[in-house]
């Protein structure tokens, strides 16, 4: 009877452990838009530098530099183009407020191109813009317009 709980409680905690590292593979920070023809975008938040500061709004406030990012995956799940901004935020004591924005973009092989992109900022957000087209015999048969926005709030929360 003994051997039998031991077993048990082998299985038990076997069981607890797995769960928990499966449940801390989840990834809080991915967002997945799927469009109808089966493609779909998925949005990443990457980690940047952080230090401490001295500001013209406040001071010890906290500057951070973050990055989101957006690919473009066809139906069949390859990956063609990407959009991604970084932004440096100054936040703390109740503000924050977007110091720089800068975007890159790019495809992976020759169906889609980037025709524009642009970056901006506004008061606590950093934005991105591109556009990407795709070409079957040098025609244009696919269009996507895409903004992505960082924003940082004042206790250094990002979305």
């Amino acid at each position: 009877m003994k051997r039998m709980i031991s077993i048990l409680n082998v299985c038990v905690v076997l069981f607890v452990f797995s769960a928990t590292v499966s449940a801390a593979d989840v990834n809080p920070d991915v967002e997945i838009e799927y469009f109808d023809d089966g493609s779909y975008l998925i949005t990443t938040f990457e980690e940047g530098s952080s230090h401490f500061g001295v500001s013209a709004f406040s001071t010890n406030a906290k500057n951070v530099t973050k990055s989101k990012t957006v690919k473009y995956y066809d139906s069949n799940k390859v990956a063609r183009w990407y959009v991604k901004v970084t932004g440096t935020f100054l936040y703390g004591k109740g503000v924050a407020k977007c110091t720089s924005s800068s975007v890159s973009a790019g495809t992976y092989g020759k169906i889609w191109k980037i025709v524009s992109k642009s970056a901006g900022k506004s008061g606590n957000a950093a934005t991105a813009k591109a556009t990407a087209k795709q070409y079957y015999n040098g025609t244009v048969i696919k269009t996507i317009n895409k903004t992505v926005k960082l924003t940082c709030s004042s206790t250094g929360s990002f979305s």
